[in-house]
């Protein structure tokens, strides 16, 4: 009798015009209504092969990921001892775990204000954590950035960042890495000349003395493989993806994000008084 009266709910519930305008397609609260009638467990049993709402709600729910949440990893993160082995592994984790938290579309879809979350994981990604980090900790960092500015599904289908609110942190975080990357690349060609001209005065001053002792030079370059050496200048390859990131900013659909990246582009080209795409080149041919 009690499977009677669901299925005479059940199909008033899926039938009928005014609840499918005003529900559409969706069975929460036609479930609620169902179970408060006949008991969650008799309507789960019922609705299991007839709804997907009742396989949905046997998975895992989803966790709701909070700004506070990211600050926790962050100061995770910075307790993480970098000389052991097992600290770098756990800081690589929290930087994946970040990723992730970004990127996944379902986590994302969960939190009406996901959007703050993801802020404050691009923030600390390309801030905190970026500039406290091993070289293999900032490439998966920069890394990471194609996914979030290019790749990452939204709930309504799209691809890429929709928050102009994210953009903005992406932009200053990208800005703040460029300014960095090309400063030192100023500073070792000052150091490079001013060591070409130490050595030269050397040699003039060992002719004079009629010495003919050859200086031996060794500069400061680092072993490409060293996981402590510096993460600067950055990688032609990854130059290219920041400079692509602030121009796609600048055909974007939004007018503040479009604005921040072209004054962005503009504030370094005024900084570094050139073209910054021809520098960019003129740097990955070199």
């Amino acid at each position: 009798m009690k499977y009677f009266f669901l299925f005479i709910i059940y199909l008033w519930l899926r039938f009928d015009l005014v609840l499918r305008i005003a529900f559409g397609n969706s069975w929460k609260s036609r479930f609620e209504f169902m179970a408060q009638l006949f008991g969650e467990a008799d309507t789960e049993k019922f609705l299991a092969h007839r709804v997907k709402l009742v396989l949905h709600r046997r998975r895992p729910r989803v966790p709701i990921i909070l700004p506070s949440d990211v600050e926790k990893l962050t100061n995770q993160f910075l307790k993480h001892q970098n000389t052991h082995k097992t600290g770098r592994k756990n800081r690589l984790a929290i930087i994946n775990k970040l990723i992730f938290w970004a990127t996944n579309p379902e986590i994302n879809r969960e939190n009406v204000d996901s959007y703050k979350t993801r802020s404050a994981i691009v923030s600390t990604l390309l801030n905190v954590i970026f500039h406290n980090s091993l070289y293999a900790e900032s490439e998966l960092i920069l890394n990471s950035l194609q996914a979030i500015v290019f790749s990452r599904v939204t709930y309504i289908g799209k691809k890429g960042e929709p928050s102009p609110i994210v953009h903005d942190v992406i932009l200053t975080g990208v800005s703040q890495i460029l300014v960095r990357h090309f400063s030192e690349i100023v500073r070792l060609r000052d150091q490079k000349i001013d060591k070409l001209t130490t050595i030269q005065l050397i040699k003039e001053l060992n002719k004079a003395k009629g010495g003919t002792g050859s200086l031996a030079f060794s500069g400061e370059a680092t072993k490409r493989h060293d996981e402590y050496r510096h993460k600067f200048p950055l990688s032609s390859t990854h130059v290219e993806l920041l400079y692509r990131i602030l121009e796609h900013y600048t055909f974007s659909a939004w007018p503040d994000s479009r604005d921040k990246a072209i004054s962005v582009v503009n504030n370094l080209e005024s900084q570094l008084k050139t073209d910054l795409k021809s520098l960019i080149i003129k740097t990955k041919d070199e």
